[in-house]
């Protein structure tokens, strides 16, 4: 049974230049500096340090970010009729295993320059999962 007094708030400071997303934890819920935009997997939002539902739409919600900063179009239909690009569908959980997976149970900090990084190296070897 979820506690009615604990919930996700998109309250942390979010750098539209760097794009560093931050994810914590405390005593009245998880804390976020981005909005899940998109609820594709999991019921109760997003997450991280485990390979679940939550961190599958974390996932999602951050390679959105970065796929159209790339100027990439929505083109995936989700269950919602919501859209969202090829790129972040196509690779959310394969960043959802190399970035979220190991996040520490109090949060962190996934630089954008590493999620760039990690989108590049992705894209141009044509991985697909």
């Amino acid at each position: 049974m979820i506690d009615e007094g604990i919930s996700d708030r998109t309250d942390l400071p979010f750098d539209p230049v760097t794009k560093d997303i931050v994810c914590e934890r405390r005593a009245d819920g998880l804390h976020f500096n981005i909005f899940q935009a998109f609820r594709h997997h999991s019921p109760t939002g997003m997450e991280w340090g485990y390979l679940g539902s939550g961190p599958a739409d974390f996932a999602l919600n951050i390679l959105e970010i970065f796929v159209r900063e790339l100027g990439e179009k929505p083109e995936v239909r989700l269950w919602d009729g919501s859209k969202i690009t090829a790129s972040a569908w196509r690779f959310h959980q394969a960043f959802k295993f190399s970035a979220l997976f190991d996040l520490p149970r109090e949060g962190g900090v996934i630089k954008g320059k590493d999620i760039r990084a990690w989108l590049k190296l992705n894209m141009d070897a044509g991985v697909y999962h």
